[in-house]
C-alpha cells in the first residue's frame, strides 16, 4: 500500500469501499449519541404533553435499527442510512416542531403514521441484510477516466473543476440567450435531457472537488474559487425562485466534505440550512412578482441582473421573517394588502402531512388503494420523449394519486403539482402496513445491490459516476413519487453513460498491500 493510502488519503486508487468505512466507523461511534438524543427528544415530548410523542418514538427506533445494522456490515454507498435519517428528518420533524398539521388529524392516525415509518424502515433493514448475505462484492474492475484519473487527487480536482466551469458557462450562456440557435437544431424534447445531465454533471464536479478539500489536499485558490462557483451555481438554479433545483449540489458538496474528513461537515451544514430557510420566506412573493400569470408574461433574468435579483428576494425573505408583514398581491388595487402566509422550509419539507392525508382518505373516506397503478405506468416513461414526443408525464403517477384520492382535479394537475414521497405513495398503492413493507423491502434489497456493486469501484470512474447520480436522486426523492424518480435517474444515467463512454478505460484496480502495523 502506498503511503498517502496508509494515512488515509485520498489517491488515484481510493474506492467507494474504501471511503464507505469511514462513514461506517463515524455511523458506530454515532450511534450511542444519537440514542440518547432520539430518548431525551421523546422524553421531552412525553413530558410537555406533545402530540405525536408515540408516533416519534416509532420512528426513531426505526431509524436507530437501521443505523445499527448498516454499520454493522457496510461495504459500498451508503444510501440506506442516509434514506433513513431522511424519513426520520421529513416525518419526525413536524411533530418535533409541533407543526400544525399533527393537530388536523386524529391521533390515532399520527401514531399509525409512526408506525409505518417504523416498519419501512425495518423492511429496509431486514431486506438489505438479506441482500448482503445473498449478493458478492464486484470484481475489482473500473472503467477510469484515464487522463484524469491517473494524476491522483490532482486529476480529481482538474476534472472536477472542469465539469463545474463547463456547468457555470453554459448556464450564463444560456441565460443571455447566447444559445438558442444551438437548441433550435435539436430534436424537440431535447431540452429535459440537457438540463437533465447539466444537474447531474454539475452534482458530480462539485463532488469531486468537496473530496480534495474536506481532504485537505485543496490551497487556499482553489478552495476559494470553488465556494464562488458554488454560491454562483445556486444562485443561477434558484433564478426562478425554486430553491430544491439547488439542493442536489448543496447535498452532494457535503457528502464530500464527511467522506472525505470522516466528520460531519456542521458549519457547511448549518449555513446552507440557514440560507434556504431564509430564503424559502421570500420565495412566494418573488414568484408572485416575476412568474407568468393572467396578467403578466414573466420575466426572464440574465446572468448580471442576479445580484440584484438576489438582493431583492433577501428583503423580502426578511421582511418576511420580522416583520411578517401582508404582501400586496399581484394585480391587487393600489394599496391593498392581501394577508399572506410565508412557507417555512419546515412546511417544505414535511412529508407527515401527505402521509396522514392518504391515511385519513382510506380509513376515514373509505377510499381504495391503486394497487399497484403509479408502478405500472413506469416502463412506458422510460422511453424519450425524442422517440415519444406524446408520452405520458413524468408526474404521471403523482397525478393518478392526487385525482384518485381527490386532492385534484383532473385540470388542476396542468398548473399544480402537489407533492407525495414515496413512503405515502406506497400507502395509497397497497393500504396500510402492507405499502411500507413493499417499499422498505425493494429499497433495502436495491441498496444492497449498490453497495456490492459499488464497493471495488474507483470513485473517478464510469461506475462512480453512475453510482453518484443515483445518489443525486435519492436524496432528493423526499417529495418524488416513484415515476418521477426513476426516470429522472434513468435519463440522468444514460446521458452520464453516453457522455463519460468516449473517455474512460476498463481497468483492474490496483492490488494493495496492508499497511506494516
Amino acid at each position: 500500500m502506498s503511503a498517502a493510502r496508509s494515512t488515509g488519503q485520498l489517491d488515484r486508487y481510493t474506492e467507494f469501499g474504501e471511503l464507505t468505512q469511514r462513514v461506517r466507523k463515524m455511523t458506530k461511534r454515532l450511534l450511542l449519541p444519537i440514542a440518547i438524543v432520539l430518548v431525551a427528544e421523546t422524553a421531552f415530548l412525553g413530558f410537555t404533553g406533545r402530540p405525536g410523542t408515540e408516533a416519534f418514538a416509532a420512528m426513531s427506533v426505526g431509524t436507530w435499527i437501521t443505523l445499527v445494522v448498516w454499520s454493522s456490515s457496510a461495504i459500498g454507498l451508503p444510501l440506506m442510512p442516509m434514506m433513513s435519517i431522511q424519513a426520520l428528518i421529513i416525518y419526525g420533524i413536524p411533530i418535533v416542531a409541533s407543526h400544525d398539521v399533527i393537530m388536523d388529524y386524529p391521533q390515532a392516525f399520527v401514531l399509525q403514521a409512526g408506525i409505518e415509518v417504523m416498519i419501512f424502515g425495518l423492511a429496509m433493514s431486514g431486506a438489505w441484510s438479506i441482500g448482503m448475505q445473498l449478493l458478492r462484492p464486484s470484481p475489482p474492475v473500473s472503467h477510469t477516466l484515464h487522463e484524469f484519473n491517473r494524476s491522483g487527487v490532482k486529476g480529481w480536482s482538474k476534472v472536477g473543476f472542469t465539469i463545474i466551469g463547463s456547468v457555470t458557462a453554459f448556464q450564463i450562456l444560456y441565460g443571455i440567450n447566447a444559445l438558442g440557435g444551438v437548441f433550435a437544431m435539436l430534436p424537440s424534447g431535447s431540452d429535459p435531457i440537457i438540463f437533465a445531465f447539466l444537474s447531474v454533471a454539475g452534482a458530480c464536479g462539485f463532488f469531486l472537488v468537496a473530496l480534495v478539500i474536506g481532504s485537505k489536499e485543496a490551497n487556499i485558490t482553489e478552495r476559494c474559487i470553488f465556494w464562488a462557483l458554488f454560491i454562483a451555481n445556486g444562485m443561477i438554479a434558484s433564478e426562478d425562485f425554486i430553491l430544491s433545483s439547488a439542493v442536489a449540489n448543496i447535498i452532494m458538496v457535503a457528502i464530500g466534505l464527511f467522506w472525505s474528513s470522516s466528520k460531519p461537515p456542521w458549519r457547511y451544514l448549518t449555513m446552507a440550512l440557514l440560507a434556504l430557510s431564509f430564503l424559502n420566506l421570500g420565495k412566494t412573493t418573488m414568484r408572485t412578482r416575476y412568474w407568468e400569470s393572467e396578467d403578466s408574461p414573466g420575466t426572464q433574468f440574465g446572468a448580471a441582473q442576479l445580484p440584484s435579483v438576489f438582493a431583492e428576494w433577501v428583503g423580502v425573505s426578511f421582511d418576511a421573517m420580522v416583520e411578517n408583514h401582508s404582501s400586496p398581491q399581484k394585480g391587487a388595487d393600489f394599496g391593498e394588502q392581501t394577508p399572506h402566509k410565508h412557507q417555512t422550509l419546515l412546511d417544505r419539507v414535511d412529508n407527515l402531512q401527505n402521509l396522514l392525508f392518504v391515511i385519513d382518505a382510506e380509513e376515514t373516506n373509505h377510499i381504495s388503494p391503486l394497487e399497484g397503478q403509479t408502478y405500472s405506468i413506469i416502463p412506458p416513461l422510460l422511453i424519450p420523449r425524442i422517440i415519444w414526443p406524446n408520452k405520458p408525464r413524468t408526474h404521471e403517477g403523482q397525478i393518478l394519486l392526487n385525482v384518485h384520492f381527490g386532492r385534484q382535479d383532473f385540470a388542476s394537475t396542468f398548473t399544480t403539482y402537489i407533492a407525495w414521497g414515496l413512503l405515502p405513495e406506497a400507502y395509497g398503492n397497497f393500504g396500510p402496513y402492507l405499502g411500507s413493507i413493499a417499499i422498505g423491502c425493494f429499497l433495502g434489497a436495491f441498496f444492497a445491490w449498490i453497495e456490492n456493486f459499488t464497493s471495488r469501484k474507483l470513485v473517478v470512474s464510469l461506475e462512480g459516476f453512475l453510482s453518484l447520480s443515483a445518489t443525486v436522486s435519492l436524496m432528493n426523492s423526499f417529495e418524488m413519487v416513484a415515476s418521477v424518480l426513476v426516470t429522472s435517474t434513468f435519463q440522468s444515467m444514460m446521458i452520464i453513460f453516453g457522455a463519460c463512454l468516449p473517455f474512460v478505460r476498463r481497468s483492474r484496480n490496483a492490488t494493495r498491500t496492508p499497511p506494516e502495523e
